[in-house]
């Protein structure tokens, strides 16, 4: 890290030309990221950049640039890409502060803020997505979702679990990704949560970790912020939230939905997002040695247990993490 971090540092005095400064006094490394990206604050004597060290000659370095510019061209807040070196991994970016919602965000705030998130989710989905954006199939949906059974269940559970379990967990996976399929499509940023969301001055919304930046169902960034880990909202809440995603809708796409239809396709769209995500942070646990989400593991379960229960061809998938899975990690994160 170290040797990259000097690397930086070099590579940013050399562009000091174009970014208006002389002279760079330190350079922070910030919180840590659920991915191989790497961030710095760096003090110069007219101001903070941020620098972004990322995967040399990676094809996500060239989509950070393409999407930040396509937002910001759109209205959406986005740091700005400032230089970059795509063979080298290295940008420095607009900086945005500190103000991470999802460290910001409490009991007298948390109505405001999640209304807030809910505004930018209704500008990004009012936005026309480019015509060579990803698609979000339902093959690809499912394909995210086997990440659950390689990484979470066989990896990390080390679960031993039958053939016919198997089908179950496959049979349900296939309606879930039908169901979300059948969902409007819209520009979908993919990792609406409120880690990547920032207050900014004027108390406007700022947004992060855009590379994934695709066509896909409408409420996958909805349950993003509304199925949030560290705030979960009573149902009542949740409705109301949901009612004011209607209520500001202009997109032509979703001008008829109706609560109960968004309920639904909120909970599926959730079923999607926690399979992948238990996979994703167990495959960041032995993989990648990050193991700083790995607390996230058992509400994200939690979440699947409840929202599995109201749908009878999904029940017995949610007696199958009741009784299998559920005191498999409770003792596994116990042990580690």
């Amino acid at each position: 890290m170290t040797e990259m971090k000097d690397d930086l540092l070099n590579w940013a005095l050399n562009q000091r030309s174009s970014l208006g400064f002389e002279d760079i006094e330190s350079l922070q490394p910030l919180r840590e990221q659920a991915s191989l990206r790497h961030y710095f604050r760096i003090y110069t004597d007219t101001g903070t950049k941020i620098g972004l060290i990322s995967e040399p000659n990676s094809k996500q370095n060239e989509l950070f640039e393409i999407h930040s510019n396509f937002l910001k061209k759109n209205g959406i807040k986005v740091p700005k890409v400032e230089v970059f070196d795509h063979q080298k991994g290295f940008m420095i970016l607009e900086d945005f502060g500190d103000k991470v919602v999802q460290l910001v965000i409490n009991e007298e705030n948390k109505e405001f803020l999640f209304k807030k998130s809910l505004k930018q989710i209704h500008k990004l989905q009012e936005v026309q997505p480019p015509a060579d954006l990803i698609k979000l199939t339902g093959e690809r949906l499912n394909q995210q979702m086997s990440l659950f059974s390689e990484w979470f269940l066989t990896s990390f559970l080390e679960l031993d679990y039958s053939t016919n379990d198997e089908k179950m967990i496959n049979d349900s996976w296939d309606l879930i990704a039908k169901e979300c399929s059948h969902q409007p499509h819209v520009l979908c940023h993919f990792d609406f949560e409120f880690r990547n969301l920032m207050l900014l001055e004027k108390n406007e919304i700022g947004i992060l970790d855009f590379q994934d930046l695709c066509l896909g169902p409408y409420a996958i960034d909805l349950v993003s912020i509304l199925k949030d880990i560290e705030n979960p909202l009573s149902h009542e809440d949740l409705l109301n939230c949901l009612q004011f995603y209607i209520d500001g809708n202009k997109s032509n796409k979703l001008d008829k939905l109706k609560l109960s239809d968004v309920e639904k396709d909120l909970d599926f769209a959730g079923f999607q997002r926690q399979f992948r995500i238990l996979g994703t942070l167990s495959r960041l646990h032995l993989r990648d040695k990050k193991s700083f989400r790995l607390k996230d593991l058992k509400q994200t379960l939690k979440f699947l247990q409840e929202d599995l229960e109201k749908y009878a061809p999904l029940k017995e998938l949610a007696t199958f993490l009741t009784e299998k899975v559920e005191p498999k990690l409770i003792k596994t994160l116990r042990d580690i």
